[in-house]
């Protein structure tokens, strides 16, 4: 394994331990499995992340060359729908950090004239 491949096997793998440890807390919280069908909201999200852990694992066989009899091609058009959607929340995120950015720049200058008219009606 090349130390690329290396990175990116303990990437997914400490994803997929972290994500299983959030299920796994989820489902404590709410008093066990049995209680998940009280849970509409939880057992979806449960469910799907329960997919993903499986993906997260077999992104790592496959870097092993140990992922025999998995559907490749599934797990390379989830990559790829969750790089996209990684994608279109990024520049989401950015867009918002620019707007936070102008408008923090905006209340620096107005507090200038606050400091100012402070001073002013001090004297």
């Amino acid at each position: 394994m090349t130390k690329q491949q290396a990175d990116l096997h303990r990437f997914f793998s400490d994803k997929a331990k972290h994500l299983q440890n959030e299920i796994d807390w989820e489902i404590k919280k709410i008093g066990g499995e049995e209680m998940l069908i009280s849970r509409e909201d939880l057992i979806h999200w449960e469910y799907y992340a329960r997919r993903q852990v499986e993906t997260y694992h077999t992104i790592c066989r496959m870097l092993e060359d140990k992922a025999e009899n998995a559907d490749t091609e599934k797990i390379l058009r989830e990559l790829r729908e969750t790089a996209a959607s990684d994608r279109k929340e990024i520049a989401k995120i950015e867009r918002r950090q620019e707007e936070e950015r102008k408008a923090l720049a905006e209340l620096k200058k107005e507090a200038v004239y606050y400091w100012q008219v402070l001073e002013v009606l001090k004297a």
